[in-house]
């Protein structure tokens, strides 16, 4: 399926009805000093997500309980940033140690790996919304797949239940002032 070239939403959306997050291949290959994964972080996630903010201090902590690795060279690369992908959203419904425990099962096979399967899954997750039903057990066997397909559903309708209140509440606004 072809994917928009930027990040953080659909060309043609209004910003808040979609998240996209850029696939693997679109993350830059090069080693982003904070400032610069801070600014990646806000591009991707402002204004799509509620709580997208991530901040010099949340990476480091997040390199503290080792959900992502120290950095080399006070550098980030790409396994980094992808894994702050997947924070960034996990976070909007699932603790650190649900995050922790989810990112083990998503990256078993690799953070490459890991985020492909996470991109897939929230891109089918937001068509899924757009169609009105998401299933939990849709061709998942194991209890890790079922979890894994859990907590990410738990996220992106977290998400899609602020964006749509945010929605309600502006025209609520327009109608008054209108």
């Amino acid at each position: 399926m072809s994917r928009p070239a930027h990040i953080g939403q659909e060309e043609g959306a209004d910003w808040d009805t979609r998240l996209v997050l850029p696939e693997w291949e679109m993350l830059p290959d090069i080693g982003l000093y904070m400032d610069q994964v801070i600014t990646l972080m806000e591009r991707t996630f402002s204004p799509a997500l509620p709580k997208g903010e991530i901040t010099k201090s949340m990476v480091n902590n997040y390199v503290k309980v080792e959900l992502i690795p120290r950095p080399v060279g006070k550098k980030y690369d790409r396994e980094h940033l992808a894994l702050l992908m997947m924070i960034g959203v996990l976070k909007q419904a699932l603790s650190m140690e649900s995050i922790a425990g989810m990112l083990a099962l998503l990256c078993a096979q690799g953070v490459q790996s890991g985020y492909t399967r996470f991109v897939r899954e929230v891109d089918q997750l937001e068509q899924a919304l757009e169609q009105g039903r998401v299933d939990l057990s849709i061709g998942r066997d194991s209890p890790q797949e079922k979890a894994m397909h859990a907590g990410v559903t738990a996220a992106v309708c977290t998400i899609s239940a602020n964006r749509l209140l945010a929605r309600a509440r502006r025209d609520a606004d327009e109608a008054r002032q209108g």
